[in-house]
């Protein structure tokens, strides 16, 4: 049996800046696979607005193909970005930022797996608010990159000269929740 992967990401990456039907979540992965003439999650199971939906036979995420169907529960994404900077008189100040990205309940199709956790996706509603498609980056592993330095010219905040800092980066990302991978079934 042929792969039918291909065929869905095709169709999808066609529809990039559009509202595909209702513009919910579900409504890009169903369509992409009844045009690539696979079964749809209402031929697996229940697809009420809380359900965990079926998309084809489950694949372990790391095995993911691009064309898969992903299903998101409870996923946060949470980054905390530090950034401290220090003069050289061992003077200045840390920043510390932290973003968070939720799916409670969300499907995507997967367009690339990328090394280091990282998943290209292909998602409209990615907001709650009918959003048209778009393809962004999630990761679906925890990540602790190394720390990044550069120096460059700063303002200090006692007394505003502009002066030589040493700024270092360092972020942190954790993943909640689950991400299932569902590879397409012909009708």
């Amino acid at each position: 049996m042929a792969y039918l992967g291909p065929t869905v990401l095709n169709w999808a990456n066609g529809q990039i800046g559009k509202q595909v039907g209702a513009g919910e979540c579900w409504d890009l992965a169903d369509r992409a696979l009844k045009n690539a003439g696979a079964k749809s999650s209402a031929d697996y199971g229940p697809t009420g607005p809380d359900d965990d939906y079926i998309w084809g036979t489950e694949v372990q995420l790391k095995d993911s193909q691009p064309g898969d169907i992903l299903q998101f529960r409870d996923y946060v994404m949470k980054t905390k970005t530090v950034i401290d900077v220090t003069f050289a008189d061992d003077s200045g100040w840390d920043n510390e930022s932290e973003t968070e990205i939720g799916h409670p309940h969300h499907t995507a199709i997967l367009s690339r797996n990328q090394a280091g956790g990282v998943l290209a996706v292909l998602e409209q509603n990615h907001g709650g608010h009918h959003e048209k498609v778009r393809s962004t980056s999630i990761r679906w592993t925890d990540s602790n990159p190394p720390p990044t330095t550069v120096h460059k010219s700063m303002k200090r905040q006692d007394n505003g000269k502009m002066e030589m800092a040493t700024v270092k980066t360092t972020v942190e990302i954790s993943i909640t929740g689950t991400i299932t991978a569902y590879r397409p079934q012909a009708r």
